[in-house]
């Protein structure tokens, strides 16, 4: 399967006609976290990784990916985008996993990254009653809660139906990584969260998405900012009467990592949902928009056990 990156995607736009708007400063700066260097080669396009610990299969699957060296280098400045809401403990199945976070930040400045960011447009008191706050300062890390539109940055939308110009965070403008750590589950308004709509919480404006077409604006949003490594925790998925709960939970005990967010939300849909992946709305607006791949045979899963 050919990976459809950010860089792609800019120059597409760019053969469509839209160099004026890659022109405006902002979106310059969004196109320049990845321009000056290469994306990695994947060994798989989905890593899925089984066992009891959340901590050890999110370091697992990051391993069989190539390990965290591949994605994070010397000096890097990372952005952690986990889903903190509420003050739900990991096993109802709302929240990123701490231990996940833990294990990641901790493995990013391994490598040689100079500081780990977590943000969210959520309030501090979520990262603070999830754990998040702790789990991640406690290894090094730092909780940003993105409550002030000063915190934002407008950029482009190229090909947006919906969207043509968005407010985004902008720490992941600065930053050389960005890492995507949603948690699997279920959702009342977008029928299922994962990668692709873990991504409200890094612009500012989330109830006009509401308002207008919630997955047209989910996928135009994941098609303009991109992860450099999606972690997606399913050690606990939330099946019913989400994206708060409580409901109905499946202790699946794994990770699924990946690149590509329509093919690690495309698995998530068929895995824990039984559900054809076309049927979520954004899932197959994204892959129409040339993000990532929906058909799950033209994709590389590697399934293994983490111990």
């Amino acid at each position: 399967m050919r990976r459809v990156n950010r860089r792609d995607f800019l120059k597409g736009s760019a053969a469509l006609g839209i160099q004026a708007a890659l022109a405006s400063s902002a979106f310059r700066h969004a196109a320049a976290r990845v321009a000056d260097r290469p994306l990695p080669e994947m060994p798989y396009d989905l890593a899925i990784a089984k066992g009891d610990s959340p901590a050890r299969n999110c370091l697992a699957a990051i391993e069989a990916l190539g390990g965290m060296s591949r994605f994070v280098h010397e000096g890097d400045r990372v952005v952690i985008k986990p889903n903190p809401v509420g003050n739900n403990p990991p096993e109802q199945a709302i929240n990123t996993h701490p231990d996940m976070l833990a294990a990641v930040v901790r493995e990013c400045l391994r490598v040689g990254a100079r500081e780990v960011i977590a943000i969210s447009h959520d309030s501090l008191r979520s990262f603070v009653a999830t754990g998040l706050r702790q789990a991640i300062e406690e290894n090094g890390g730092r909780v940003k809660a993105i409550e002030d539109a000063s915190e934002y940055r407008e950029v482009i939308v190229p090909r947006g139906k919906v969207l043509r110009r968005e407010q985004v965070a902008a720490d992941i403008l600065a930053s050389e990584v960005f890492i995507n750590m949603p948690i699997a589950k279920h959702h009342a308004g977008s029928e299922l969260t994962g990668a692709m709509k873990n991504l409200m919480g890094i612009n500012w404006d989330r109830m006009r998405f509401h308002r207008t077409d919630l997955h047209q604006c989910i996928a135009e949003l994941t098609a303009t900012v991109r992860a450099d490594l999606v972690l997606l925790d399913a050690n606990y998925v939330l099946l019913t009467n989400g994206p708060v709960g409580p409901g109905e939970v499946r202790h699946a005990r794994q990770v699924i990592a990946g690149v590509d967010p329509v093919a690690t939300d495309a698995y998530m849909t068929q895995a824990f949902w039984s559900m054809d992946p076309g049927r979520v709305g954004h899932i197959r607006i994204a892959h129409e928009l040339g993000v990532g791949e929906i058909d799950l045979a033209r994709l590389r899963v590697h399934e293994f056990d983490a111990g």
